[in-house]
């Protein structure tokens, strides 16, 4: 873990200190107890240009390159049930001695964003949050915020963290904000993630999710309803000519289609197949190397399901 005494890099660029957002000359940790998804988040920042990359599945190695490494941006992905308890590490790094390592920007990307988490995450010092799955613009548009208008870093006797008073960095103009002197107008901010959300496609796997509640409880009409909706998911990725969504649909069409009667659904197994669904939506079509790996995926998955 994260300790005082032995956190002191010898680094003397100031992470809170707004500059141009040049994606190439990023050094970004990506923290994430889950191989697959770590894998992910980096394969997309290799697509957003970023090529500096480093990767840790612990708290304790994400320490590790903290210390060893020149790092610009924390990227911290966590979920209920990881063994990576992603708030006590930022609370652990925000306390530690050296100035710069506590100071360094972090988002945290989770799939369970709830009002309660930002609350929290902002009185243990997180910067910005996204949700999954990942749109691409939007995980973007964060390390945008974070790099051109970072948020102000306060340290004080009772809080050590970025600003919580700022609801978004658009609304920021600089240091004298407080005196009502703005340095330059800016367009209102468009939420790249939630313009995501309203895709026809999200909304169609959005009602899905909503009826798998409904399967999992064995109701008889639960079946019908979801079948009907898997096919609405399947036209619009025959559309759009995207062939690894289609695949991942047909795959989750053959397991409740098969396990739904048996009386043999899991949850886990649906959770994780309309996650992955999900994220394949969010994917652009460029994104194919992450695209392909998400439906082989859940390929292989659904059909060792199928085999048990």
């Amino acid at each position: 873990m994260i300790g005082n005494s032995e956190w002191v890099a010898d680094v003397t660029h100031d992470p809170r200190k707004p500059r141009a957002f040049k994606p190439r000359t990023l050094n970004v940790l990506v923290a994430d107890a889950n191989n697959f998804s770590r894998g992910l988040i980096g394969e997309i920042l290799r697509n957003l240009n970023v090529t500096n990359i480093y990767s840790a599945r612990s708290a304790e190695i994400a320490a590790g390159m903290l210390l060893d490494r020149e790092v610009d941006i924390i990227l911290l992905s966590w979920d209920d049930g990881d063994a990576f308890d992603a708030l006590s590490f930022v609370r652990a790094l925000r306390r530690i001695e050296d100035d710069r390592l506590r100071r360094l920007p972090l988002v945290l990307i989770t799939s369970g964003l709830t009002r309660q988490l930002v609350i929290s995450g902002r009185d243990a010092g997180v910067d910005e949050f996204l949700t999954k799955p990942i749109s691409p613009m939007a995980l973007r548009q964060r390390l945008e915020m974070v790099v051109e208008t970072p948020r102000p870093f306060i340290d004080c006797s009772v809080y050590l963290g970025p600003c919580r008073r700022r609801k978004n960095p658009a609304d920021y103009y600089g240091v004298k904000r407080r005196a009502g002197e703005r340095v330059a107008e800016r367009a209102p901010m468009v939420d790249h993630d939630e313009l995501a959300q309203q895709t026809p496609i999200r909304q169609a796997l959005s009602q899905l999710r909503q009826t798998c509640v409904h399967l999992r409880a064995s109701r008889p009409e639960a079946l019908a309803t979801a079948m009907a909706q898997l096919k609405t998911a399947k036209d619009i990725a025959i559309q759009q000519k995207d062939h690894a969504l289609h695949a991942g649909l047909a795959s989750f069409e053959a397991y409740i289609g098969v396990a739904t009667p048996l009386g043999q659904i899991e949850e886990q197994v649906i959770n994780t197949a309309l996650t992955a669904l999900e994220q394949l939506a969010a994917l652009p079509l460029t994104f194919a190397e992450a695209r392909d790996s998400v439906a082989i995926a859940l390929g292989k998955a659904i059909q060792k399901k199928l085999a048990a």
